[in-house]
C-alpha cells in the first residue's frame, strides 16, 4: 500500500520556483530555498544535497538551534521521499538528542514511527548502523551474519573536518573483525589491533554502543582523530558490502 507522507519543515516558495534548475548555495537560507525548489520538483537527490549543505552551514552558526532543526527536518522528509526511512530516523534522532521540540520535529516523530519497519530492524543483529560524524556525514557499521552463524563487523569511521564539501572527510578509517559474544555484549576479534587494544559492543534494543581503548597505537586503522567509539543507530536490516580501502 502506498504511504502518504506529510512534510513538515520546508519553507514555501513562489509559484514556478520549484521547477528551476538546482543552484549552488552558500548560506542557510539559500540552501533551504534550493533544496525546497528541488524537493517540490521531485528531484529528491538534489534536495538532499542542498539540505545537507544547509545543515553544515547551520552547524557553523552561533545560536543555531532553530536553523539546525529546520535543516534536519528537511532531511527527514526528503529521506522518506527517497524511500530511506532508516536514514530519516537517523536525522530525526539528531534533533531529538539536541532536545529540539518544534512543530516539525513533533509531527515528523509520528511520521517516521509509521514509516520505519521496527520489527524487521529488531529481528537480528545483522544490518547497517550509522553514527553522526558532524557536517552532515556519517560513520557506518555493517554487521553481516556468516554461514556458520557468527557475525562479522565492518567499521568505516569518518572525521568530517571543516572542508568536507571541497576535499571530502578530513580522516577515514576501516576496521573489520569477527564478533564474539552473546545476548547483548560482543567483543571484536580477528581484527588487526595491537596487543592491549580492544573494541566492545553493547547491543540494546535496535542500536549499538561501542567502546574502545583510546590510545595512538589502537586507532592505527585510520587517519588522525579517527575512532569507532560511540552510539550507532540501526537504519537498515541489510548491511552494505565492505568498500575497498582507499590507498
Amino acid at each position: 500500500m502506498k504511504r502518504t507522507f506529510a512534510c513538515y519543515a520546508l519553507l514555501p516558495l513562489l509559484a514556478g520556483v520549484a521547477n528551476a534548475a538546482p543552484q549552488p548555495c552558500d548560506s542557510v537560507s539559500l540552501c533551504n530555498a534550493a533544496g525546497t525548489a528541488a524537493y517540490q520538483a521531485g528531484r529528491y537527490d538534489d534536495a538532499a544535497e542542498a539540505f545537507e549543505r544547509q545543515l553544515r552551514r547551520a552547524e557553523q552558526e552561533q545560536d543555531s538551534s532553530a536553523a539546525r532543526e529546520l535543516a534536519l527536518n528537511n532531511l527527514v522528509v526528503t529521506s522518506l521521499r527517497l524511500g530511506q526511512p532508516g536514514q530519516a530516523r537517523a536525522w530525526l534522532n539528531l534533533a531529538l538528542v539536541d532536545g529540539m521540540q518544534g512543530a516539525a520535529t513533533r509531527n515528523n516523530l509520528r511520521t517516521v514511527a509509521a514509516a520505519v519497519d521496527y520489527p524487521k530492524l529488531a529481528a537480528s543483529l545483522e544490518g547497517r548502523y550509522l553514527r553522526y560524524a558532524g557536517a552532515a556525514v556519517w560513520s557506518s557499521l555493517d554487521i553481516t551474519r556468516q554461514a556458520d552463524g557468527s557475525y562479522r563487523a565492518n567499521f568505516a569511521p569518518l572525521r568530517a573536518g571543516g572542508k568536507v564539501e571541497e576535499y571530502g572527510p578530513a580522516a577515514i578509517g576501516n576496521l573489520q573483525g569477527t564478533l564474539q559474544g552473546d545476548k547483548a555484549y560482543f567483543q571484536l576479534t580477528a581484527a588487526d589491533l595491537p596487543k592491549g587494544c580492544s573494541v566492545a559492543l553493547l547491543h540494546e534494543g535496535l542500536d549499538i554502543q561501542v567502546l574502545e581503548v583510546i590510545d595512538p597505537s589502537c586507532q592505527a586503522y585510520g587517519g588522525f582523530g579517527i575512532s569507532v567509539a560511540g552510539g550507532y543507530l540501526k537504519v537498515s536490516a541489510e548491511p552494505q558490502a565492505p568498500q575497498a580501502p582507499i590507498q
